[in-house]
């Protein structure tokens, strides 16, 4: 079975490609990529001879749909700005797809379920780290439970604020004022402006417990949908390293996360601030490098209060050096899509992982490349939903 990666040489699929070449069964994997050098370079430097570089202009839904005819299973590790129109491509060309998180386009995507349904095709959407592991720790706890009342995801990202441009643009829309983020409690998304819902989480060492902010991401449109026991409440919150943090703060403050151009001008202040952190190219520092997750699950079993808490770790610096963040996006990619092939999922149709993957089947092979899934019980507690 052949697979085609897109922005498979990149930030994210990099790590996806490598874990492919490392662990999997395809007969083929296509690199694709809108500059041919640099996936020809990066197919070079694996040494695989199962890579194959491409030139692919994923902005081209036709040409998409004649080039993923030719591959049963579609990874797509470029920018959510393209998720919609890989998706529609995927779904007429008869194709599974698996990608990292829509964000905006999350609805848009779910929307095309029943064209996906009639196609007979899989789509899995947010098959990252958050989206994607998230959603199967939700689902591990829930499942666990007789009642769920509530999901609360949270992550902290600890890297340079610029690594590569596609990271800096994920930090700079989470806490953009032009941005719309909120969460989900009785069949409403409640919208909230940046850095509200603060709320300290404990992550795994040498992270420890830190503030985090409402972000908007997929997991509040998907759990809702496919989570066993329908949760009543679902928020995603998220933190970078403090000194980030304290940045963009300041940068909401004096309006530099607008994305409205300036008077007179054809740029915006987001623009412009954007413009510069790539210029200084910090790509790596000295600091901690982590990408750790945090889930909690409130519900009940039979009369007690149950809280499920989950937390990711995985290997630091000195193994990893400043890897984390895409290996823990990338690679459960890769373990989604060998799964799709596998023919291990659930349904067809536009689905999210809980409604996809068995959890322990993919802690599993989360385990066998060093990040590791850890689960604490409390019961008999009073629990809000908050």
């Amino acid at each position: 079975m052949k697979i085609l990666v897109l922005g498979g040489c990149g930030a994210m699929g990099s790590e996806a490609t490598r874990d492919l070449a490392r662990t999997s069964d395809f007969t083929e994997i296509a690199v694709a990529d809108i500059d041919y050098h640099k996936a020809s370079h990066f197919c070079d430097s694996i040494g695989d001879p199962r890579l194959v570089p491409m030139q692919v202009d994923v902005s081209n839904g036709e040409g998409l749909r004649r080039l993923f005819a030719d591959y049963p299973i579609v990874l797509n590790c470029t920018s959510y700005a393209f998720g919609l129109i890989i998706t529609e491509a995927a779904i007429a060309a008869k194709t599974n797809l698996l990608d990292l998180g829509g964000l905006y386009n999350t609805p848009k995507q779910l929307a095309l379920t029943e064209q996906a349904k009639e196609a007979g095709v899989t789509i899995v959407l947010g098959c990252g780290a958050t989206p994607g592991i998230t959603n199967l720790m939700a689902l591990k706890g829930a499942s666990q439970l007789d009642r769920v009342d509530s999901a609360h995801v949270a992550f902290a990202t600890y890297r340079t604020i610029a690594p590569s441009p596609g990271l800096l643009d994920t930090v700079l829309d989470e806490f953009s004022p032009g941005t719309t983020r909120f969460f989900y409690e009785d069949g409403q998304f409640i919208e909230v402006p940046p850095f509200e819902g603060e709320k300290a989480i404990t992550f795994c060492d040498p992270v420890g417990t830190v503030n985090t902010y409402f972000v908007p991401h997929s997991e509040t449109h998907t759990l809702p949908r496919f989570l066993p026991g329908s949760p009543k409440r679902v928020d995603v919150r998220g933190t970078w390293r403090p000194e980030t943090m304290d940045g963009l703060r300041v940068f909401n403050q004096m309006g530099l996360l607008q994305h409205d151009n300036l008077p007179g001008k054809d740029f915006s202040a987001k623009k412009a601030l954007r413009e510069i952190f790539i210029a200084q190219n910090v790509r790596e520092d000295e600091g901690v490098w982590a990408f750790f997750l945090n889930v909690q699950i409130l519900g009940h079993k039979g009369p007690q209060a149950v809280k499920m808490t989950y937390n990711l770790s995985h290997p630091m610096r000195e193994e990893w050096g400043c890897s984390c963040t895409a290996r823990v996006t990338g690679i459960p990619a890769s373990i989604g899509a060998q799964l799709v092939a596998k023919g291990a999922v659930k349904g067809v149709g536009v689905l999210a992982p809980e409604a996809c993957f068995d959890p322990d089947e993919f802690f599993a092979e989360l385990a066998k490349r060093d990040i590791q899934i850890h689960e604490t019980v409390i019961a008999n507690q009073t629990l809000g939903l908050a």
